[in-house]
């Protein structure tokens, strides 16, 4: 049977058993007639695989209670001791810009439409043109999942606000995705432990990353007097979200943030949402953080092959779509997390998911990224610290040579 010892589990194969067992048998009687076919031999393989399947069992078991191997429920009852819950599938999020009069309220809540698909998207906060007619705002698809959004696809005002005459956006959406498995959980769960830390950026990030519908957060920290590289200001940190709503991502800040740093509330950086809050003891704090920018990033991808056809094209483009946004988790050894903010675009990334679909029959000849459809020609996209690589499937050729 299976054992448990301080090293661990151990459980002995189906073919351990049916040579055990088989050897009982014939310690009985040497001329038993044990072969496959008879009777006796059936009863062994069936009390072998009986056996093997117990010990399978008791080694699952065993595993499950282990953040680093556990699953599905199991997974999540572990989570649940440290606060922690299986984050439910997210929505879509991007940047829009208004143009009207000047001094205009655009009410959080306003609809625009998307021109092809009539996904409807929202905007997160209240905005005021400035001057010249113009404001930007972060807006979140209502419709959760990969609903995509190219440059100028969001162009018509579903919640007419009058002197606001026209909407658009300049870049792609960053995708929602699917609920959360279990690699990009336990990921999650593992830094996630410095929740109730004392320090302030893991503790911020942690706090910012469990909240529900974001998708990721970048905390950066300027410790030096002197305005840095970025234009961070000196002494304070810059928090930048992809996803969430408003409401609970100014509650995390409130509750984790130390007295004495700054957010750069006066910063102009783009993309800027600041409120006047309250901490949960009621003490009055300004809470500034901002939405990356977002960089559409189109791929094409050219695969030497004799065996794919063109229903394995969309295939493709949706396993390099999700790797982008939580990483690889077939196996270990690779990212367990997709491009994050700030980070470089590097097509040899790419390669990954790609390589592991076409597998042993045929291989990838070369894979190209660019921000324009015109201009795919890079292997490298360099980003800013603020900037975010956003991809799509409808912004990727799948070529055959």
């Amino acid at each position: 049977m299976a054992e448990i010892t301080k090293y661990g589990v151990t459980g002995k194969t189906l073919q351990e058993y049916k040579e055990e067992v088989s050897q009982k048998y014939l310690a009985v009687d040497r001329a038993w007639n044990i072969d496959p076919e008879t009777p006796d031999g059936l009863a062994i393989a069936a009390w072998s695989e009986a056996l093997a399947n117990v010990d399978e069992e008791v080694v699952n078991a065993y595993h499950s209670t282990d953040p680093n191997s556990a699953v599905g429920q199991q997974l999540d009852q572990i989570a649940a001791f440290a606060g922690l819950h299986r984050k439910p599938e997210s929505f879509s999020t991007d940047v829009v810009e208004f143009e009207g009069d000047g001094l205009i309220e655009i009410p959080a809540g306003t609809l625009v439409r998307h021109r092809v698909s009539s996904t409807l998207w929202r905007t997160d906060s209240a905005v005021i043109t400035h001057s010249n007619g113009k404001a930007t705002v972060s807006v979140t698809c209502t419709t959760a999942g990969a609903e995509g959004a190219n440059p100028g696809t969001l162009t018509i005002i579903a919640s007419p606000v009058a002197r606001i005459r026209s909407v658009i956006n300049t870049s792609g959406a960053s995708l929602g995705r699917a609920e959360e498995s279990d690699n990009a959980f336990r990921v999650r769960r593992n830094y996630s432990v410095a929740l109730p830390g004392n320090n302030q950026i893991d503790n911020m990030r942690a706090a910012l990353d469990n909240v529900t519908g974001v998708k990721q957060s970048l905390v950066y920290e300027n410790p030096d007097s002197e305005i840095d590289q970025h234009g961070v200001y000196g002494h304070s940190m810059a928090v930048f979200i992809d996803g969430g709503e408003m409401e609970d991502i100014v509650l995390a800040m409130a509750t984790h943030k130390n007295p004495g740093c700054g957010l750069n509330r006066h910063n102009t950086f783009p993309n800027k949402t600041s409120i006047d809050a309250f901490t949960p003891q009621k003490q009055p704090v300004n809470i500034t953080f901002f939405r990356p920018e977002y960089v559409t990033v189109y791929v094409q991808v050219n695969i030497s092959t004799r065996t794919l056809g063109e229903d394995e094209k969309e295939k493709i483009k949706g396993d390099l779509v999700d790797y982008t946004l939580v990483g690889f988790d077939e196996t270990s050894g690779f990212a367990k997390q997709g491009f994050r903010i700030g980070e470089a675009l590097a097509a040899g990334r790419l390669y990954t998911p790609v390589n592991h679909y076409v597998a042993g029959n045929d291989y990838v000849s070369s894979i190209l990224i660019g921000t324009s459809p015109d201009d795919i020609t890079k292997g490298v996209i360099a980003a800013a610290f603020n900037q975010l690589g956003v991809f799509s499937p409808e912004n990727i050729q799948v070529n055959y040579v």
